[in-house]
């Protein structure tokens, strides 16, 4: 055995005792609480975060694939969501915005262009040499899954991919399988169920609208589609043969992006870091996108909303506000059966005031 190779497994062998002795350190309490089921209750497993003095929160344990059962009741609440009379008027500024922009979307792509000129900040799209493949063989046949950025512009792109968000799902449920944590696999499973929620969502909008995308907005002739042509409900041979002629809206770039900051913000709102720096990030990716040309500024606010709501659903599920006593919350009170341990059953009575 080579000295190298017996120092990387030491230094393998460092990580994983590390890595099991915090696990071990950070080891979650489980208890048992009751949770609304149908007409009645039932009784699950949790644990309970303390947030600050105000206020805990209450994780369930999450059930294998449970993200998989959720996402047809995620359409439904997505429409929903969006359709309420209370949301309504949000809709409306919504759609109000996107056809604003759409009437201004050539200008301010060509200035965001000129602006990554002018800092040395090409536009990286259609360049092989500015992204290196992550190839899989299978069958004998090399597949590719993932493009690697090698310019800025191409890192800040790379942010709305998809994988940023898989590795940090696969972060999460790595941990909190190591450290009993419900809160880390909650997390993790509303990012996978974000991601199939967000991933048809878009592509049937996108499959509806059949835009065009910024780097395709010229013809062969030269002569420019000033905010590029709208293809809508384009033959689905048409839109797999070419997709850049028909993807453009909405951004699942952005929606994606929306969605992981807005599931890590509401499992972890102790962590005063996530949302200036998520926020930060997304307003990275929607230039890059106009500086790459993959994207109209019109695309992003609907795919900001969607986004949005889709974190929400998944957050709804998974967690629990619990007021602490003593602190100002309003009054209010709750009898509700519990399970006390050894096949004991009763009731619970809980006042706040």
């Amino acid at each position: 055995m080579s000295l190298k190779q017996s120092t990387a497994r030491f230094i393998l062998l460092t990580i994983i005792i590390l890595s099991s002795a915090i696990a071990k350190a950070n080891e979650k309490t489980d208890t048992l609480v009751n949770k609304a089921w149908r007409d009645t209750f039932k009784v699950e497993k949790a644990q309970i975060v303390e947030i600050d003095s105000s206020y805990s929160m209450l994780f369930y344990r999450p059930k294998p694939f449970q993200f998989v059962k959720n996402v047809p009741s995620d359409f439904y609440l997505l429409g929903k969501t969006a359709f309420s009379k209370k949301n309504l008027p949000k809709l409306g500024v919504i759609l109000a915005g996107t056809a604003l922009l759409v009437a201004v979307d050539q200008p301010i792509l060509d200035a965001a262009q000129q602006f990554g000129r002018y800092i040395n900040l090409p536009a990286t799209n259609e360049d092989r040499n500015n992204t290196k493949d992550v190839n899989l063989k299978f069958g004998g046949k090399s597949i590719t899954i993932m493009e690697l950025p090698r310019t800025v512009n191409g890192a800040f792109y790379f942010i709305g991919e998809g994988w940023p968000s898989i590795l940090l799902a696969s972060g999460f449920y790595s941990y909190g399988l190591a450290a009993n944590d419900y809160r880390a696999r909650q997390t993790a499973s509303e990012l996978a169920e974000m991601f199939i929620t967000l991933g048809i969502t878009t592509q049937f909008l996108k499959r509806i609208s059949g835009r065009e995308s910024p780097f395709r907005a010229m013809d062969d002739s030269g002569s420019g589609h000033p905010g590029g042509i709208w293809h809508p409900f384009p033959p689905p041979l048409h839109y797999q043969n070419d997709v850049s002629r028909h993807d453009a809206f909405p951004s699942g770039h952005l929606a994606t992006a929306m969605a992981t900051v807005t599931i890590l913000a509401g499992n972890y709102p102790d962590n005063k870091f996530i949302k200036p720096v998520g926020y930060s990030l997304m307003g990275l990716l929607g230039y890059a996108m106009l500086n790459n040309g993959v994207h109209w500024i019109s695309d992003y606010p609907l795919a900001i909303a969607i986004g949005y709501s889709c974190g929400k659903i998944a957050l709804s599920r998974g967690s629990k506000i619990i007021p602490k006593l003593g602190v100002d919350h309003g009054s209010s009170s709750t009898l509700s059966p519990t399970y006390f341990g050894n096949g004991g059953i009763g009731l619970s009575y809980r006042a706040t005031f």
